[in-house]
């Protein structure tokens, strides 16, 4: 899952050849399409309210979700955290919460350095809770 997710960070980055990505959250139920356009394949159907790492340019945005990639409209997403640069000065990655208490920096919130998807396993915002591992 881990690596599915630094894969998909960088995935995004790629894709539209940024440095760059945010978290947001779908505000309705959400196709996920095979490319930018409305008129593209559905790949999966985004549950509203699921958050999402996203890279966006235009009114489409480059996300994955249940291990399938695909682009969302940004009209159906709400911002959670700014955009955040995924590599130089300042940048943090824990590879569990181990590392993230060992660092001293547990628990992480949403939009903090180093938090990510995969250290918050409730889903609250708050990742290395006590608790969990």
């Amino acid at each position: 899952m881990r690596q599915f997710i630094r894969t998909s960070l960088v995935y995004a980055a790629a894709a539209f050849g940024t440095a760059q990505a945010a978290t947001a959250v779908t505000t309705t139920n959400a196709n996920l399409r095979h490319s930018p356009s409305a008129a593209a394949s559905v790949v999966r159907v985004v549950p509203r309210g699921t958050l999402l790492v996203v890279a966006c340019q235009g009114s489409w945005c480059r996300a994955s979700y249940q291990g399938r990639g695909g682009y969302m409209a940004r009209s159906l997403l709400k911002p959670v955290s700014r955009s955040a640069a995924l590599s130089g000065p300042g940048v943090r990655f824990y590879r569990s919460c181990a590392a993230v208490r060992a660092a001293g920096k547990a628990p992480l919130r949403l939009g903090q350095p180093g938090f990510r998807t995969a250290l918050d396993r409730n889903h609250n915002g708050v990742a290395c809770e006590s608790g969990e591992r």
